[in-house]
């Protein structure tokens, strides 16, 4: 009668308490995680910047839209356009150029990667043209080392007119820069090389070819 009162008690210590063997209950140690924090807009502009700095790298179309994929449960796609909405409005607002940042944005949406990508273009496209400066390339002599070449500034939207031969033009209209400080500014300004290639007619990144093809189309304009 003792032996099994002991044995009753020795159970309902086990059952209140745990015990150590197969019958006695295992604690769950395991805690709930809470939730990450949401991303501010500092948090997407830096995110954002990783993903056009791959851009850039050429790593393509299937590389970006990975990307997105990967962070579409922190960033789904209408955060990013709503994000992006702002963010454009805040750069189209500011009197900087932004233009590296505008080739990017554009070059994102140039691979086709989505509303993303359509956004970003629409960003790129209008921070490139707002205020644009055309420039109008005329040659101004034989070809060799020193030749200037003199262009016209006429900002977007402003009506052109035909000079007469030999009437003097309003100062400060026509800037003459040599072949040399061409090469350099186009070196240092992505907008300005594709902004002469396109007036150029070629499909090329390459300063020196840009020069190269601005002496031929001027030489051949001299020779008509």
């Amino acid at each position: 009668m003792l032996k099994r009162l002991i044995q009753w008690l020795k159970k309902l210590f086990q059952n209140l308490f745990g015990g150590k063997g197969k019958a006695g209950g295992k604690v769950d140690n395991r805690v709930e995680k809470a939730p990450p924090p949401p991303l501010t807009d500092t948090d997407l502009e830096f995110l954002f910047t990783q993903l056009l700095e791959g851009v850039h790298q050429a790593r393509g179309q299937a590389w970006a839209l990975k990307w997105l994929h990967n962070i579409e449960h922190r960033v789904p796609t209408e955060r990013w356009v709503d994000w992006l909405q702002r963010f454009g409005d805040k750069l189209l607002a500011s009197a900087t150029p932004n233009n590296e940042l505008a080739s990017r944005l554009v070059a994102l949406g140039e691979i086709e990667v989505g509303k993303v990508g359509d956004t970003a273009y629409d960003i790129g496209m209008q921070l490139l043209t707002r205020n644009q400066e055309e420039p109008i390339w005329e040659y101004g002599g034989p070809d060799g080392e020193g030749e200037a070449i003199d262009f016209q500034v006429a900002t977007q939207g402003e009506e052109s007119s035909t000079i007469a031969e030999g009437e003097e033009l309003p100062e400060g209209e026509f800037q003459t820069v040599t072949l040399e400080e061409l090469l350099g500014m186009m070196q240092e300004d992505e907008n300005l090389r594709q902004l002469i290639a396109q007036q150029l007619g070629i499909e090329t990144d390459d300063p020196e070819v840009i020069i190269q093809a601005l002496i031929q189309q001027a030489q051949a304009g001299d020779e008509e």
